[in-house]
């Protein structure tokens, strides 16, 4: 009971500062990438620049609380009653007219774990501009099928004004389809033929070091836009994922008038990815990490960072290795997913599997099914085990990629591997006091 009043006081507040002051309301939800999706949008709109007045969702800021609190710019007290006083206090003051916001864009990030989730956010913040990333399997254990996700993400789009616009990812069709539940205009992105903002290529930016191994620093992309090519160099982060987070943001800013270049600029100069998604960290032993440890919430994510992994070059005795988390929250999805992620390692190049939870053995067994090699692969029970053998087993030059559900904890294993701990509550994720300990 006192969960759901706060959630209302909260929301009761948060609309009546939208409604008094009337910001743009930039919102975006899909089974995976809308964080990085939210980053590179902000960015693009010029958030971090002197003066700014665009907002984004700090964090996973993306719920019942997580969006009132980014309105209110105040940091989820967690169980601390004196800071929840304060949060309570702030609401009052804003809500009701004491206090502005100072903000005329608002880049919100919009999450879904059940139905009517997003019913509820955009009952709060009603989008000007809907941006659908993408559907997956994420929470299906709580949705049932793929379609019902699919419709539970249109919701933000069927918010939409007639004046709105909606922003999607052409390379999913599911979320093309949504274009039939709006009679908002709407944009593409992707890399698929007749996007409006078309990824045309990405290639890796890569070094050779002293002893001839070959690392990636960043990603390069091509992108197409009004019959125009240019260019995009993303530094500290790589993969597809990045470029469609990028892509999105060009879309926005088309939307908002913002010329191609200065946007483009803006990402180039700051956007680096953000922490468990695709950051490229070194390690020990003059080896590569691949940071992808937020979530695995979704098999095509999986898939999507081993095909990145597949297109990484490397030289002489460096090795490819993939260390996967058990994917969690996929219900009826899950042995499959299991399977699919496996049959990917086998047709990856990878060199070696690390496995890593009870779930994950699918993926190993999937991966040897289809022909990879069996003494090429180690299944242990939890990311501290998981560290500690790779610690061990890795040698100069090797590449590798950790990811799992945010449950199994793969940032441990990163940790254990980078060769700067120490920038460890600066470079990874769940490095709070709140998750240290779980």
């Amino acid at each position: 009971m006192i969960k759901k009043l706060l959630i209302r006081f909260l929301a009761a507040s948060a609309r009546r500062i939208l409604a008094r002051e009337k910001p743009l309301i930039v919102g975006i939800t899909g089974s995976y990438g809308k964080s990085s999706a939210k980053e590179a949008i902000a960015i693009a709109l010029g958030a971090m620049e002197p003066g700014s007045l665009v907002r984004s969702s700090p964090k996973n800021y993306n719920n019942e609380f997580g969006l009132p609190f980014t309105i209110l710019n105040v940091s989820a007290p967690g169980r601390d009653p004196i800071k929840w006083l304060s949060v309570l206090g702030r609401a009052c003051w804003m809500g009701w007219g004491f206090g502005r916001v100072h903000v005329n864009t608002f880049v919100l990030e919009m999450g879904a774990d059940r139905r009517g989730d997003l019913k509820w956010l955009v009952s709060i913040a009603r989008p000007d501009i809907s941006v659908v990333t993408g559907v997956g399997e994420a929470h299906s254990q709580y949705f049932g099928t793929i379609d019902e996700i699919a419709n539970e993400k249109a919701t933000l789009v069927r918010a939409l004004a007639r004046n709105g616009f909606a922003i999607l990812n052409n390379d999913d069709t599911r979320v093309t389809a949504m274009r039939r539940d709006t009679d908002a205009e709407a944009l593409y992105y992707g890399f698929s033929d007749g996007s409006d903002i078309q990824i045309l290529k990405t290639s890796f930016a890569i070094i050779e070091d002293d002893a001839g191994h070959l690392a990636p620093v960043g990603i390069d992309v091509a992108f197409a836009c009004d019959g125009q090519v240019s260019e995009l160099h993303l530094r500290g982060t790589i993969g597809r994922p990045q470029a469609l987070a990028a892509a999105s943001a060009l879309a926005v800013a088309r939307r908002l008038e913002i010329p191609l270049q200065t946007a483009l600029d803006r990402l180039e100069r700051t956007y680096h990815g953000i922490a468990g998604r695709t950051r490229i960290i070194p390690g020990i032993k003059g080896t590569t990490i691949i940071d992808d440890t937020y979530n695995a919430a979704s098999a095509k994510t999986v898939i999507s960072a081993l095909h990145d992994l597949m297109q990484l070059g490397v030289k002489g005795d460096q090795r490819k290795i993939a260390a996967l988390g058990e994917m969690r929250e996929l219900g009826e999805y899950a042995e499959i997913g299991n399977q699919d992620v496996g049959r990917a390692v086998a047709e990856s190049g990878v060199d070696f599997l690390v496995t890593c939870g009870t779930l994950a053995r699918g993926i190993g067994d999937a991966a040897v099914a289809v022909g990879f090699a069996p003494e090429n692969v180690r299944h242990t029970e939890n990311s501290a085990d998981a560290g500690r053998f790779l610690q061990e087993f890795i040698k100069p030059g090797d590449v590798i990629l950790a990811k799992g559900s945010q449950g199994i904890r793969m940032e441990r294993v990163v940790k254990e591997l980078m060769a700067e701990p120490n920038e460890a509550p600066f470079l990874l994720v769940r490095m709070t006091e709140d998750w240290i300990g779980k």
